[in-house]
């Protein structure tokens, strides 16, 4: 699988010059990455039972979000990918299927009509991460990934298992009190909101009251606006920071506590 893992990520780094067979190859990567780990959502999209269907979601995956911006002028596209980011961006797409049919992702069905637009309004830290391919025209890809790999290898052990085991898609994301059982995280809580992944009841009013967590210091930092305007900004940033959050709990290799259960 590791072969197959690097094998992807070159073919992925290159996927503007690719030949025909090399294109044919990265999409047989892709499908086998997509079919081993298959998506719950796909099931509010398709029928469970009918596997061509499935097929031709994840076929329709590969052509809308890989091929068709390898093959657009002026498109700007980040050059990593691991099996785990693939699957956080497929996540993405089939998110994006069920809201352009008027559904709620999370339970597939249709929104609540007493919804207000108000209460759709997305701000940093009141969703967990999730996956996008391309950078915003305003994000400089190179510099955000080296700050996000220097923030990431200076945040404490609990922080970095918040991100890897619970903010981020891609991974299996286990509840905060799961971690705090497993990792014996104390005030655990408390931190998840120190780190800025868990708002205030009635969630953040205004995108600038997350700026006084580590997430939002870092986004500032690293110059990006806190407000609604650079949200695309902001989930850009977030996946960047995924990845490097992965790579730096798969270095730490963190252990449970001994008594969890």
């Amino acid at each position: 699988m590791s072969d197959d893992s690097d094998e992807l990520s070159d073919l992925w780094a290159r996927r503007t010059s690719l030949s025909e067979a090399e294109w044919t190859r990265l999409y047989h990567l892709c499908r086998a990455v997509l079919d081993a780990r298959p998506d719950a959502m796909e099931s509010r999209l398709v029928s469970a039972r009918d596997p061509a269907a499935r097929r031709a979601l994840r076929d329709s995956f590969f052509v809308d979000k890989v091929l068709m911006p390898a093959h657009s002028p002026g498109r700007v596209m980040g050059s990593e990918l691991k099996p785990w980011a693939l699957l956080g961006f497929y996540a993405n797409w089939l998110r994006d299927q069920l809201r352009a049919r008027g559904r709620n992702p999370e339970t597939g069905e249709a929104p609540d009509a007493d919804r207000t637009a108000d209460d759709a309004t997305e701000v940093p830290g009141e969703q967990r991460a999730d996956c996008t391919i391309e950078a915003p025209d305003t994000v400089d890809d190179r510099a955000l990934r080296s700050s996000a790999r220097a923030f990431v290898q200076r945040l404490e052990d609990w922080a970095v298992l918040y991100l890897a085991l619970h903010f981020c898609h891609g991974r299996e994301r286990l509840p905060l009190s799961r971690l705090h059982t497993m990792y014996a995280i104390p005030s655990y809580h408390y931190k998840a909101r120190q780190l800025g992944i868990a708002p205030p009841r009635g969630g953040y009013g205004d995108p600038r009251d997350f700026a006084d967590t580590l997430l939002g210091e870092w986004l500032t930092a690293s110059g990006i606006a806190l407000e609604a305007e650079a949200l695309d900004a902001i989930r850009f940033a977030f996946d960047l920071l995924c990845l490097e959050a992965f790579a730096e709990h798969d270095r730490r290799d963190p252990s449970p506590a001994e008594d969890a259960s």
